[in-house]
Parts: structure tokens; sequence; C-alpha cells
């Protein structure tokens, strides 16, 4: 009986945690865009996304509900809600960046001018 309620005791703090570690790499063409769809946490997660690319780039942190319906080619500036971090026009950045619990959410990167290969990490602080 008492292994019982320890094993209880030892999980239930860890019901709430979704913690977030990611790392994507990829490749964008000049004028092209990438979009990495992340799953929503359980709880509010303070994040921190790295960029590094070899060429300038452009990065958001956009929760889906901002995002117009059944579009995935959008234009991140004329965006009125959902832009929780940006930097534009980078080869390194970290953004910091509070996402609500229970809310989708995207790390949108573009090019500039040049095919860029581009390397994103996201993790919960």
């Amino acid at each position: 009986m008492k292994v019982r309620w320890l094993a209880l005791i030892i999980l239930i703090p860890l019901a709430g945690c979704s913690k977030i570690h990611e790392q994507r790499s990829f490749t964008i063409d000049a004028g092209g865009s990438h979009s990495l769809q992340i799953t929503a946490p359980l709880s509010e997660q303070k994040l921190a996304v790295v960029l590094t690319s070899d060429q300038p780039v452009n990065i958001w942190v956009i929760l889906e509900k901002g995002i117009p319906e059944g579009k995935d080619d959008f234009d991140p500036e004329t965006l009125k809600d959902g832009v929780v971090a940006k930097e534009k026009g980078k080869t390194e950045a970290t953004l910091s960046a509070t996402i609500p619990a229970k809310e989708k959410f995207r790390i949108y990167v573009d090019g500039v001018k040049k095919k860029a290969s581009v390397t994103v990490k996201i993790d919960s602080q």
C-alpha cells in the first residue's frame, strides 16, 4: 500500500510538466519560408528559441490562433494577433517567448536574399 502512495506522490508533480526540447535543421531557398508547427504545452511555458543561419533570415514565434485558418502561406508582418516574438535579418538570434497553456504555436522562418541553412533550437526554461 505504501509503495502505491509513493509512486503517486512522485507522479503528481510530473503530470503538469510538458517541457519542450527540440532542434531542427532545414534549408530555405532565396525568398522562401519554412514553418515549424509545435504541439501545445500542457502548462504555460517560457521558451528560449535560438536561431543560427549561414545567411540573414527573419524568425517569428506565432500562436496558431493568430494565423488565418487554412493558410500555410501567409505574411507574418500582416498578422494582427498572435506574434509572440520576432527578429529580422539575423544570422544568430535568441528569442524569449511565453506560450500560454494548451496553445499550439509555430516557429516561422523566411529567407531574405540567398539560400540559407538554418538550425532552430527550442528549449523550455
